[in-house]
């Protein structure tokens, strides 16, 4: 399911070839389509540690806050929403939409918040790189990166009205003044950076208000980056991302060694389910995960002829949330020290995927899915 939102550029050059109006023209589209459970699924594994997706994309919970217009745009009711329930909602929404930009056009998918890198250098992913803060104030919200670079990231949502030229948006890029990268030598490093903010509206705002990104592309003091330098700020941004999945899936003990920085012991194993999709565009992938019942009542069954759904009306509903197992089974060797391992994940692409599949099926290029739990059936068990 899809909306649209206009966007602007500021500063990034090269247009992405997915935001070019022209393939052959270096020049960014006025408008995009965007998949509202994509966007969701990178709310939910952005959010809470633990938990069922909320709202969950898997039967299009979203739509209780997101109109049926061909425009991105909340119901008309959050317009009336408390002061802090707003800005509640456009700070998950501003970090959402900036994952969600990043990763569609500028094929970065792995993202840690600046809160869980900065002045931490113990992490042994990093090899010795780090965040520092030079002065007070806000900082960027993401050390982010994609197979070989590293980037800091700033999101912003807001209801109010965003220009480039504007007081705010000197603030947001003040920010990346705040922070430098330094690598096992004390050196300072260049490092490339995004501002993303979102203009968000309701049904309540005016038809020519349309909702937009304005995406700019800041840099930070310092030597440039080298390729090894790069790759170990890259591999400790995977360790804090895939640490976040993990948890979701209740594997706490991989999750906190990844967030840290230490090695699991190896006599510690896991146990885990494989599943196996049955649904496009993962038809034959195998995962790691489980599934919660995110209604009350009765949901489906597992028999030996498959899931069997109850007749009754008004039954729950399950959703399955879940890591390829490939990608799993890297990020479990990581844990235990072995953090180059990392570094042959590979992000899944839609060149990768045949033939169309259901709205309510939401996956990320990171490997992780949330879907109804009927398109996947338990097929074996794997040691992590």
């Amino acid at each position: 399911m899809n909306r649209t939102i206009d966007v602007q550029l500021n500063k990034v050059s090269p247009t992405p070839r997915s935001l070019r109006a022209h393939s052959q023209l270096d020049a960014p589209v006025a408008a995009i389509e965007i998949n509202l459970g994509q966007l969701f699924l990178h709310k939910y594994f952005d959010g809470f540690p633990s938990g069922a997706p909320d709202p969950d994309p898997s039967s299009f919970e979203y739509l209780r806050y997101v109109s049926a217009a061909d425009d991105f745009r909340f119901h008309a009711y959050i317009a009336r929403a408390s002061l802090v329930k707003r800005r509640e909602i456009s700070l998950n929404m501003g970090q959402a939409f900036c994952r969600l930009m990043l990763a569609d056009h500028f094929g970065i998918i792995h993202f840690a918040h600046m809160s869980d890198v900065l002045g931490k250098s113990a992490h042994a992913a990093f090899g010795g790189m780090r965040v520092e803060r030079v002065c007070p104030g806000d900082v960027p919200d993401y050390l982010c990166g994609d197979d070989g670079a590293a980037f800091l990231a700033e999101a912003k949502g807001r209801f109010s009205s965003i220009k480039f030229g504007s007081a705010p948006f000197s603030d947001w890029r003040a920010q990346f003044t705040r922070v430098r990268v330094v690598d096992s030598q004390n050196v300072p490093r260049s490092t490339k950076g995004y501002i993303v903010a979102t203009k968000l509206v309701t049904d309540a705002s005016p038809p020519a208000q349309r909702a937009a990104t304005f995406v700019e592309d800041p840099e930070t003091a310092g030597e440039p980056l080298g390729r090894e330098q790069s790759l170990q700020l890259v591999r400790g941004t995977r360790a804090i991302h895939y640490s976040s999945i993990l948890r979701k899936l209740e594997l706490t003990p991989l999750a906190s060694a990844l967030s840290l920085g230490y090695a699991l012991t190896r006599q510690l194993t896991f146990q885990v389910p494989v599943w196996t999709c049955t649904a496009a565009p993962f038809q034959g992938k195998t995962y790691i995960g489980g599934y919660y019942r995110t209604r009350a009542g009765h949901g489906p069954v597992l028999t030996e002829k498959g899931w069997q759904s109850s007749l009754e009306l008004g039954t729950s509903h399950a959703v399955f949330v879940g890591l390829q197992a490939d990608i799993a089974a890297q990020v479990s060797a990581a844990a235990r020290g072995q953090w180059t391992a990392l570094d042959e994940i590979r992000p899944v692409g839609l060149e990768q995927l045949e033939g169309n599949w259901s709205s309510e099926f939401a996956w990320l290029p990171d490997g992780s899915v949330a879907a109804p739990v009927l398109y996947f059936l338990p097929t074996g068990v794997m040691t992590l």
